[in-house]
Order: structure tokens, then C-alpha cells, then sequence
């Protein structure tokens, strides 16, 4: 059976057998978005390939690494309000004719400002300000099968503190990616594929919903430039309504677009709309490093500034 049919079966079984306890937005501290260069360009990366970052926004694409690399960002994000981190180390597996490669990566989500409070006579009063963070280890593979599709995995364990209150979970993406044309390529990401389960300390229970993102990349090369341009949607099923882009009953979808213009291949400007709100960035080759710069726009909060580095050995 060929690799596209069996990644068919695996999607229609998970949206057929997909649990309905799920809770609106349980997963929401997961889609920021990870790396400069993905969030400049909208967060438009799931048909992108190569580097450390595919074990975050699509597995399959890490069959396309050439080299081990180490990658690290921070970003105080919608003004400071949260501190976000991403560290993640990927290397190749195999030879030219069996690529795959594996990836390990932390994600960090957290702030302070948690006011717990108590009442007396009919008054509260503040009793201590709390912090609180959500974790998430990405454990990731992923394999070309020939030249023209490409495959992957990420099992992820995820923490959460609140306050008083702590949560465990554990999930699966399911990734793969199709190059028809030399020019094109497509990506597909199901986050959550068998539904996430977050256990509160409390013995309260949460469940994240599937979201399945799909994307294109188109690139092509005049002379010394290079461009490409980028398309995802996330489709999801939780009934967002009016907190989606585009909403009918329990579906909705939200786009990511960017475009990026490259020169000799060190130099790059980035451009991007992501739900709507702007994004820009520039990066920098040197060597065996790269630095990126992001601009996140937010129509309700304050702008979010990224940088990442992302060293090759």
C-alpha cells in the first residue's frame, strides 16, 4: 500500500473515532507559533522543510535536514505579558537513498500576574501573586520515502501549572509532505491526531480537539534572489464561531500567508498575515549560523518582538 493511502486511512479513522469531550481553546497555548522566521512569515511553515523547527510545525519535513542543528528562541510576547521559549535539537539518520532524522524540542509558554485573593467582611484582599507556565516536550521522526513524499511523527508530553493546580498530558501529530513539481510543495499536520488528554490535579479533565493544518510552498530563483511563498489554513471542529476567521457550525478555518524574498542565500526579508494581523522579519546567514528577527502585530494587544538562532554543526 503506498505511503499517501495509509496516511488517508489514518485521518479518516481519527475523524471517525474522535472522542466529543473535548474543551473549546484547551490547546491554545500551543499555537503561537515557534522561530522568528515561521512567525514572520505568518506561521505559514507546514510545507516547509529542513530544519529543527519541522518537529514543532510538521514532522515529515525533518527527513529533509542535512546536518545536525541546535535552535533556541525568546520572546517576550504581547508586550512582555508572556515569556515564550523554544529550544530544540535535530540530526540525520541514514544515507542519501533512506533520509530520515530525529528531532527532541522544549516549549515553554508562561508569565506572572496571578492574583489569588480572599474575602473578609464582604471585602477581598489580595493574598499572593501567583506565575504560571505550560510545557511541552516534542519527541519527533521523521522519513522520506522517495523523493516526492515524505513522512513524520511527534509524540509530545505536555505540563501545566496553575497556581495550585497542575495538568499532564499526552499527544500525537501526524505529518506528512508531497512534492509533485520542483516548484511546489505541499504539507499536511494533524495536531492532537488521536485527541490530547489533559488530568488536573484536580481531577478535572480536559481534551484537545484534532486540528489539521494544511499548506503550499511555491519557490522558485532569478539570478542571485531567491522568493518563496506560503499558505496554511488550520481546520478545526470545536465550534469556535466568531473566534475564527471563517466558521460554519462546529468547523471554522484560519489562514496563514507570507512571503519571503532571499538574496544568495543570506540575506532575506519576510513579509506575513497571520489571522489577519500583520508580521514582518529579516534574516541573516553567517557561516553555519542563522538569526532571525520577527515582528508579531495583534489588533488587541501589545506588538510581540522574537529573535532565534539556530546553529548547524
Amino acid at each position: 500500500m503506498r505511503p499517501g493511502k495509509i496516511l488517508l486511512i489514518v485521518v479518516l479513522i481519527i475523524g471517525l473515532g474522535g472522542p466529543s469531550y473535548a474543551a473549546k481553546y484547551a490547546g491554545e497555548f500551543l499555537t503561537l507559533g515557534v522561530g522568528a522566521r515561521p512567525i514572520s512569515l505568518g506561521g505559514a511553515y507546514v510545507a516547509e522543510s529542513g530544519d529543527a523547527l519541522s518537529g514543532y510545525y510538521n514532522p515529515a519535513g525533518l527527513s529533509a535536514l542535512t546536518r545536525p542543528e541546535a535552535f533556541f528562541m525568546h520572546s517576550e510576547t504581547f508586550g512582555a505579558l508572556l515569556n515564550h521559549d523554544y529550544l530544540s535539537y535535530a540530526r540525520p539518520l541514514g544515507d542519501s537513498e533512506h533520509r530520515a532524522a530525529l528531532a527532541i524540542s522544549l516549549y515553554r509558554l508562561g508569565g506572572g500576574g496571578i492574583i489569588v485573593t480572599g474575602s473578609r467582611d464582604g471585602r477581598f484582599y489580595q493574598i499572593k501573586e501567583e506565575s504560571h507556565a505550560d510545557y511541552a516536550g516534542y519527541f519527533s521522526y521523521g522519513r522520506a520515502f522517495n523523493d516526492k513524499f515524505r513522512a513524520g511523527v511527534s509524540a509530545k508530553l505536555i505540563y501545566r501549572d496553575i497556581v495550585d493546580e497542575n495538568a499532564f498530558g499526552v499527544g500525537l501529530d501526524i505529518g506528512a509532505q508531497a512534492s509533485p513539481l520542483r516548484w511546489v510543495d505541499f504539507g499536511l499536520n494533524i495536531q492532537d491526531a488521536t485527541t490530547t488528554l489533559l488530568s488536573y490535579s484536580t481531577g478535572r479533565k480536559e481534551s484537545i480537539y484534532p486540528t489539521c493544518k494544511i499548506g503550499a510552498r511555491f519557490h522558485g530563483q532569478k539570478g542571485r534572489f531567491e522568493s518563496v511563498i506560503l499558505g496554511d489554513a488550520d481546520v478545526r471542529f470545536e465550534g469556535i464561531d466568531y473566534g475564527a476567521q471563517i466558521s460554519a457550525g462546529p468547523a471554522s478555518i484560519d489562514a496563514h500567508f507570507g512571503l519571503e524574498i532571499s538574496y544568495m542565500g543570506k540575506i532575506a526579508g519576510r513579509i506575513g498575515s497571520e489571522y489577519g494581523n500583520l508580521t514582518l522579519g529579516a534574516g541573516l546567514t553567517l557561516g553555519r549560523f542563522n538569526v532571525d528577527l520577527a515582528m508579531r502585530n495583534h489588533t488587541d494587544l501589545d506588538n510581540t518582538f522574537l529573535v532565534s538562532l539556530a546553529a548547524g554543526f
